[in-house]
């Protein structure tokens, strides 16, 4: 069934998909809950009354609200079932929701970070795209400690420890709180003059520019000019990324015939830090829905460090040439 606060139902990624939960699948979840009722606030097994009685009667309420307190997913691999989850405890007057996620127990040794960011990248598509929440949260009993470098691997950051706040086996274990906030996308033609001159700062740095293809200094005038240029332009679109007041970075995708070129600048403060990649993740989900399926990126073959997060990001090489490596990445 679709959810009526939603415009969007489904959210993919690859062969991944976010749909509205699904009925069949609730058994399985089931089973998923009961042999990992250590790390979840479920104080004994489920039985089958249990989980239909939750289905008939709690989810198939979600559905029909305009304001529902959870918004949960089936996550599908090929279109079967391997984990659910969404958004819990939504709090709509403060705009933000809890992360609840589980994963089919027997993928969880060896492609949990992968399913976890998965689901977060697609998630976060439904919170920040579709609800427009301020803040997302984890709350973790400190049992699972691999879990925290992955949430903070997809822009999560710790942001409480609640000193001895659950029983676990008869010891008091702490519970981790982990905070997500959305990085904003400000077109080059939106952008107030504080940041038009954040935006020329960091394009003009030397540490920038000496990797670029036009590695010269910009002046302001021509880069205002620049920017008028793009008003009303729909084959060049160039953003800056901001995490709340702070500028991470740009991007610009440029339409050459049926192919659109992909720039980007990471602030160096943040390179190293892996935070590139999650606002880049975040941008990529969201240009299938405009009808952009491949990018091509060009870097310099001394440029080490673009190398690695470009094939960290699933870009493949397609030839060198003059002394740059061309890119191509399929969405």
């Amino acid at each position: 069934m679709p959810y009526a606060c939603l415009h969007r139902q489904e959210f993919c990624l690859g062969a991944y998909r976010l749909v509205p939960l699904r009925y069949q699948d609730r058994f399985l979840i089931m089973q998923w809950r009961n042999q990992q009722i250590y790390h979840l606030r479920q104080r004994r097994p489920l039985t089958e009354e249990d989980q239909q009685r939750y289905f008939d009667q709690v989810v198939s309420a979600l559905f029909d609200q305009p304001q529902p307190d959870q918004i949960l997913f089936s996550y599908l691999e090929d279109g079967r079932c391997i984990g659910y989850g969404g958004l819990v405890h939504i709090n709509w007057a403060d705009r933000y929701a809890e992360v609840s996620f589980i994963m089919d127990t027997a993928l969880e040794q060896e492609y949990f970070a992968l399913h976890w960011t998965h689901f977060l990248t697609m998630l976060k598509e439904v919170a920040f795209g579709e609800l427009s929440l301020h803040k997302l949260f984890t709350y973790a009993y400190d049992l699972r400690p691999h879990l925290y470098p992955v949430l903070e691997a997809n822009g999560f950051e710790r942001e409480a420890v609640l000193r001895d706040h659950c029983l676990f086996e008869g010891v008091y274990k702490d519970v981790i709180i982990h905070r997500c906030i959305p990085y904003r996308l400000v077109n080059y033609v939106d952008a107030t003059p504080e940041q038009q001159e954040a935006i020329l700062a960091l394009r003009n740095r030397d540490d920038i520019r000496c990797h670029m293809v036009h590695p010269e200094l910009i002046p302001m005038e021509n880069h205002l000019r620049f920017v008028e240029s793009l008003r009303g332009r729909e084959d060049r679109l160039y953003y800056a990324v901001y995490k709340g007041d702070t500028l991470v970075g740009t991007y610009n995708l440029t339409r050459e015939g049926d192919a659109w070129d992909r720039g980007i600048i990471a602030a160096p403060e943040t390179q190293g830090t892996g935070e590139t990649a999650v606002w880049e993740r975040q941008i990529l989900a969201t240009l299938p829905q405009r009808g952009i399926h491949s990018l091509t990126a060009k870097v310099k073959e001394d440029n080490l460090r673009s190398i690695r997060y470009h094939e960290k990001m699933g870009f493949c090489e397609q030839r060198r040439a003059e002394g740059y490596i061309y890119y191509n990445l399929s969405l």
